[in-house]
């Protein structure tokens, strides 16, 4: 795989069945939200929620993922392998967010962020309920120097347009981003 400065945060919706969420991997890391889509291997999974946690490692296609669980979690199930505890981050206290009562998306975002990439992509992330758009743009204001992309369907949204560093991309573009770096 190619060195890129792309990172991939897959959401709580679901991604059109056309797409194909491995071929994210081409781009780059990929962090997956709790075990909404559980049919793909992914780099990471973030997730803040007993019952997905117990699903998630228990689930085949989680077998080679880093499980990336909230402290009180991450306390109740370090016997199991592939798990780590979510670091302590800065997003976190800055928007004064719970790790453990936030949603899986937003989890996974702030260890996206984490991870210092140039370039975020949000496929299937949940922006419908007012109080997940504002986490998601005072992210990207806290961090000027990050793009944000998300990615959707037409028709695009304009809900992130406000910001300089976010942009709505289609799944037909990041395909062919996609096939670019195949070659």
């Amino acid at each position: 795989m190619k060195k890129t400065a792309y990172i991939t945060v897959i959401g709580t919706l679901p991604t059109p069945a056309r797409f194909d969420l491995d071929e994210t991997r081409l781009l780059g890391e990929v962090i997956a939200s709790g075990n909404s889509n559980k049919s793909t291997n992914f780099n990471y999974a973030a997730v803040n929620n007993e019952a997905q946690l117990q699903d998630m490692v228990q689930s085949p296609n989680f077998v080679g993922t880093r499980i990336v669980c909230a402290e009180k979690l991450f306390k109740k199930y370090i016997f199991f392998d592939g798990l780590t505890c979510l670091p302590n981050l800065p997003g976190f206290t800055s928007f004064d967010v719970d790790a453990d009562n936030c949603s899986s998306q937003f989890l996974a975002l702030q260890l996206a962020l984490y991870i210092k990439l140039d370039t975020v992509f949000l496929l299937g992330y949940d922006i419908s309920k007012t109080k997940e758009l504002e986490l998601l743009k005072s992210t990207m204001r806290s961090n000027p120097n990050t793009k944000f992309v998300y990615v959707c369907n037409p028709p695009r949204t304009n809900q992130l347009d406000d910001l300089p560093n976010g942009s709505c991309m289609f799944y037909a573009k990041l395909q062919e981003l996609i096939d670019a770096n195949k070659q």
